[in-house]
């Protein structure tokens, strides 16, 4: 799988890790997708082998449940994922945010479309309020998501 990470440019999306090391919360790749383990079974040994890991897992981005099965010493793809908070500057008319980062952290982001979702809307609501809106938005593999909005009350 190391070509599929090749064609991202740049820093690497994932690493490898031990099946059998992958927590419950942790992350991992099922099927080029990067997800949240939400359950691990562990078989036993066979006569004919090794321990195998049972994932469940939810897709980071779409929700969609996964499922796969590894050898508990094979190496699996972990997906390195950031969550970055950043402050609403604007959000234009084709929906699109404009995100000042906090402390420091990353770059400006305008790339980022706000979601037609409950997070989404509440971003919106609060920004035409005027009030000072901090999104935390979540990547993985190139893909970027809002996963919580709040408002900034610590004023400036």
């Amino acid at each position: 799988s190391s070509g599929i990470n090749a064609e991202y440019g740049g820093a690497a999306k994932w690493i490898p890790q031990q099946a059998s090391a992958i927590k419950k919360g942790g992350h991992i790749m099922i099927k080029g997708r990067p997800c949240k383990v939400v359950n691990i079974s562990t078989s036993k040994p066979g006569k004919h082998g090794s321990a195998k890991c049972n994932f469940t897992a939810i897709d980071l981005f779409t929700g969609d449940k996964k499922e796969a099965i590894s050898p508990g010493h094979a190496n699996v793809d972990v997906p390195i994922v950031t969550r970055l908070e950043y402050t609403v500057m604007d959000i234009d008319d084709s929906g699109f945010f404009s995100l000042m980062p906090n402390e420091g952290q990353g770059e400006m982001r305008e790339d980022i479309r706000c979601p037609d979702d409950a997070e989404g809307e509440k971003a919106k609501t609060l920004f035409n309020d005027g009030k000072d809106v901090m999104v935390t938005i979540l990547t993985a593999i190139g893909e970027d998501r809002l996963v919580d909005v709040k408002e900034n009350t610590k004023g400036n």
